[in-house]
């Protein structure tokens, strides 16, 4: 046996006993216990390996690197939006780079040069620009150049401590709204010119470096929920603020929900203009979202009704409360919820009410239209084919 194959063949047994000890650890004092919730971790480090072993083992080249789709429904992690498209592509910091495509239509597009993991203590963001920075064609086409030296246009540095090019584009209505579409070629002299073959070597980095990563995101965003748990009110929804990490232009708020079966929480808010807006809840412990393609467990700027008077009201309860703007707790007695703005007029944040889901009308305007069994189907077929398209289903 060759030392190459003894490598590969202790770093699959490594990579699986690591594999196997973040799932045991679910079973510790810090997560929560509960049977729905036990099955719910185990299902997150399964889709937490997912992406690993894509970003790590599939995608982590950065001589020959690729867009990756991450941050669906079937591979969310650490509060992932639910209207979000998310790209990824590794970059080295002393190459360049060309994303082209075509963007036209979009509401919103960021672009953010950031400086490693947040969950392996790498927060910055080295570079970013939206939409309304970039030079837009008039057939909607983009060409954007990373790295270098500086240049007029479309252009983003690559500082020394450069490791990916993240994308976040923003849907609001999941059935009509364009999906951008995007490449990244390297083109400077250190291009890779032949294609490549994934080596023993590789493979082992690769096993390691997801291992890694797993073992860091379990723990990570777990204590994440546990102090946003402890730092937001109960059924109150904070002030708007900027996160570490987050983008410059976007204010977050949020709240802790703890209701009983017959209770429900009325978030009531003005319609600001704004980019993009969203209200959407998430798991404690986990702080992924809930079922957001089969159940209405996220609203946005497109998705709500809004009243008469110029506001938006919002109504998370248990049970389906007979209107449009239901956020479904899928039966969670607390969790999370939080909103996202992008671009606001200004800041108006919002009120919210716990009241009895009998007299959830009786807090509503009178000319809240009804919603009823069929309404609601509809409502989550759409979004069923919208998430569908916008991952490629």
């Amino acid at each position: 046996m060759s030392g190459e194959t003894e490598e590969v063949d202790g770093a699959w047994v490594d990579f699986a006993a690591r594999l196997a000890a973040a799932g045991a650890s679910i079973t510790g004092p810090e997560f929560p216990s509960d049977s729905r919730m036990r099955a719910e971790g185990y299902r997150y480090v399964t889709r937490l390996t997912a992406l690993a072993l894509q970003l790590y083992l599939e995608f982590g080249d950065a001589d020959r690197p690729s867009f990756f789709r991450y941050g669906g429904n079937t591979t969310p992690f650490g509060a992932t939006n639910c209207d979000n498209q998310y790209l990824r592509a590794f970059v080295d910091p002393g190459g360049i780079y060309r994303v082209h495509g075509h963007v036209g239509g979009l509401q919103e597009l960021l672009f953010s040069v950031q400086d490693g993991e947040m969950v392996l203590g790498k927060t910055a963001v080295l570079a970013e620009l939206s939409l309304a920075d970039l030079e837009i064609g008039d057939d909607g086409s983009l060409d954007l150049v990373l790295g270098g030296p500086e240049l007029g246009g479309n252009w983003m540095p690559l500082a020394d401590d450069a490791v990916y090019l993240n994308v976040r584009q923003f849907i609001s209505d999941w059935e009509l709204d364009p999906i951008a579409t995007l490449h990244i070629d390297r083109i400077d002299d250190g291009a890779a010119t032949e294609p490549a073959t994934a080596t023993p070597v590789d493979i082992a980095a690769g096993l390691d470096r997801a291992a890694t990563w797993i073992e860091a995101s379990v723990p990570f965003w777990n204590q994440y929920s546990d102090g946003m748990r402890a730092g937001l009110p109960v059924n109150e929804l904070s002030a708007p603020n900027r996160p570490v990490g987050g983008a410059v232009n976007m204010l977050h708020g949020g709240s802790r929900w703890s209701l009983a079966p017959q209770e429900a929480l009325v978030v009531e808010f003005e319609d600001v203009e704004a980019t993009y807006w969203s209200i959407q809840t998430y798991m404690l412990g986990w702080l992924q979202p809930l079922d957001f393609a089969r159940r209405v467990t996220s609203l946005n700027d497109a998705q709500v009704q809004r009243d008469n008077d110029g506001r938006v009201r919002v109504v998370l309860a248990h049970e389906d409360p007979g209107v449009q703007n239901w956020l479904d707790t899928s039966g969670l007695p607390d969790g999370l919820v939080s909103y996202r703005w992008i671009n606001p007029e200004r800041e108006a944040g919002p009120a919210s009410t716990v009241v009895a889901l009998a007299s959830v009308r009786d807090h509503l305007p009178a000319t809240t239209p009804a919603f009823t069994t069929e309404d609601r189907r509809a409502q989550i077929a759409a979004r069923i084919r919208g998430i569908d398209r916008r991952f490629h289903r």
